[in-house]
């Protein structure tokens, strides 16, 4: 089945460098910055956030692949910081910009 996956980040005391390794590490499990729509649409997310569509089991497991994949990125480039990861079946997403 396939979760929609989202994960938003900070970085203690991260320099633009630091977040750029990120993203780069979250894009090879599938997590990017951008999402593109049903109808073709690409949305960038807001900062320090990524997305993607993950297939698994279930939403727990595809959870504790991610979270320990992010850690994983943390640790391997010695940053530290907070990591929050969402994981939703039959899902939707929209954007609006106010």
């Amino acid at each position: 089945m396939s979760y929609l996956v989202v994960v938003t980040f900070d970085i203690k005391d991260g320099e633009a460098g630091d977040y750029e390794t990120v993203y780069k590490a979250f894009e090879r499990v599938g997590l990017r910055r951008t999402l593109r729509a049903d109808k073709g649409d690409t949305v960038t997310l807001p900062t320090t956030t990524t997305a993607g569509e993950v297939d698994g089991d279930n939403a727990g497991a595809v959870r504790d692949d991610i979270c320990e994949r992010t850690q994983d990125v943390f640790r391997s480039n010695k940053l530290h910081g907070k990591i929050f990861v969402a994981v939703g079946g039959n899902w939707a997403w929209g954007q609006r910009n106010p």
